[in-house]
């Protein structure tokens, strides 16, 4: 029983972490219990013990942080979580069962293995990278500034490391002064190089001027019932109109799926959704519009995000789409499957994801798009950020989640993706939160739950590229090498030794 409360106090200092933004430095401390079990039960003939308790902590954890899915699609969100925690159990046993068959202290194969699996986790095509230990931080930029290093791959880093160092501490009996220091070394070393970036003023390169439009449609009730969305376009073009009239900013960013009929790429022209925002381009040529389309190219449909310029057009194609809801995981290897995805609010579509477009370029500007589930993905925003002076534009519709914590974890991920690219970003949302977002991660304005409403203001172009931006998730990648690498040579060693 003292162990099934330990996997329960684990679970809960896990969840609550992420689940109260406020109480995120639960996180330093919430493996410690299940430390605990994993150093006591390890020579157990249960071998699967370990796994067992570790599930029970991983279950309580992912049901606190991810119950809002459930509002959603319930299965889905029953799935997730249980599959989920499987899955972080099934890491946590091995990195302990490489602990006991390498006899090395448990931190080598936690760091290696744990790393490695929030990298794959990150690029396969059932990718739920939400619950990522590096990402308990979002709400806390001022701490995590060191992330344009490391992106939140470091976070996992920082977290594994200081949890060990307290529960190596708890149950050190002879050079507790050593190991006081090391573990205030490791917490306070971050703490201070992210203080001193943020210090650091930001070396912006020209400012431009934007507005967002956050039209508040509801996605279940409203936004996708074919009889309504002419009349909600039509109301979307007299805002643009009215805004270009008073004040014409350089951007306007407008939310994703503003648009909902296809945009023939080739010919765009033959859209009458087009038509009729390239006759307020033309009307207003100081103004450029970024927003949410559907789009086709070569019999395929996108999810897209439009540049629209009195000179050209542009798309960007959404490249992490949600499994299940927007594409068919693995698809391309199991083709005999069907391709439908789940219904959602009445809308039902599988996109596909192949693109050519990295950002949009327009004059001396660079603007990375965004669109909604992508933000979640660090090292792929990231590695598109160009070295031209920029921002990054985020368009999104987290009304799925109706008023739950969903909407508000969702926004905090573009406070990590502006420290890890150094780029302003500018968030524009049907539902949920519209916001600018300084370089530094910092809140300069935003909108409320579900406020029809209107942003505007200066944002700063931001040179150059992060050291992130350049190198990608180079933990990440080599943690997965050095894992595959020994837990195949632990597969082998403990074959030879049951013979």
């Amino acid at each position: 029983m003292k162990n099934i409360y330990y996997s329960i106090l684990s679970g809960f200092f896990l969840g609550i972490a992420f689940a109260v933004p406020q109480l995120f430095f639960l996180i330093f401390f919430a493996f410690i219990p299940l430390l605990i079990i994993e150093k006591e039960n390890l020579n157990r003939p249960n071998k699967y013990l370990i796994f067992n308790y570790a599930f029970i902590s991983f279950l309580i954890w992912n049901t606190i942080a991810c119950w809002w899915i459930g509002s959603a699609h319930l299965l889905g969100a029953v799935l997730i979580i249980i599959c989920n925690a499987l899955v972080q159990a099934l890491v946590f046993w091995a990195a302990s069962r490489t602990r006991r068959t390498l006899n090395k202290p448990l931190l080598f194969s936690w760091i290696i293995i744990w790393l490695g699996f929030e990298y794959f986790h990150s690029n396969w095509d059932l990718a739920w990278p939400w619950l990522n230990l590096g990402n308990v931080f979002a709400a806390a930029p001022k701490i995590i500034q060191w992330y344009e290093f490391t992106g939140s791959r470091g976070g996992t880093l920082w977290v594994i490391i200081i949890n060990y160092l307290f529960f190596h501490l708890l149950i050190q009996k002879q050079n507790r002064a050593a190991e006081s220091l090391l573990l205030f070394l490791a917490a306070s070393a971050p703490l201070s190089l992210s203080l001193y970036l943020y210090q650091t003023p930001p070396a912006a390169s020209g400012s431009r001027s934007f507005a967002i439009i956050q039209p508040n449609i509801d996605p279940y009730t409203e936004k996708f019932k074919p009889e309504n969305q002419q009349i909600h376009y039509h109301k979307l073009l007299k805002t643009i109109d009215s805004l270009c009239i008073n004040s014409q900013s350089d951007f306007l960013i407008i939310p994703e799926t503003s648009i909902l009929s296809f945009i023939d790429e080739q010919n765009p022209g033959t859209s009458s959704e087009y038509r009729q925002l390239k006759q307020i381009i033309e009307k207003y040529p100081q103004t450029e519009i970024i927003i949410g389309t559907h789009s086709t190219c070569c019999n395929k449909k996108y999810n897209s995000a439009m540049l629209l310029t009195a000179e050209n057009t542009q798309f960007y194609h959404k490249h992490w789409l949600v499994p299940l809801f927007e594409q068919v995981p693995f698809q391309r290897f199991l083709k005999f499957m069907p391709s439908s995805t789940i219904t959602l609010g009445g809308f039902q579509e599988a996109y596909s994801r192949d693109n050519k477009t990295a950002f949009f370029k327009t004059g001396s500007t660079a603007v990375t798009p965004i669109v909604c589930y992508e933000s979640i993905f660090g090292a792929y925003c990231s590695q598109r950020i160009p070295r031209q002076a920029g921002f990054t534009a985020l368009i999104t519709n987290d009304g799925w989640w109706k008023n739950t914590p969903g909407y508000f974890y969702h926004f905090n991920f573009s406070r990590l993706r502006a420290i890890e690219s150094r780029r302003e970003i500018i968030r524009s949302a049907n539902n949920g939160i519209s916001a600018h977002i300084s370089s530094k991660g910092e809140i300069i304005k935003k909108t409320c739950w579900q406020q029809q409403a209107v942003l505007q203001g200066e944002l700063n172009c931001m040179p150059h590229k992060t050291y992130y931006a350049k190198n990608g998730d180079y933990l990440g990648r080599i943690s997965l090498f050095f894992s595959i690498f020994v837990l195949f040579y632990v597969m082998i060693k403990s074959k030879i030794i049951q013979r």
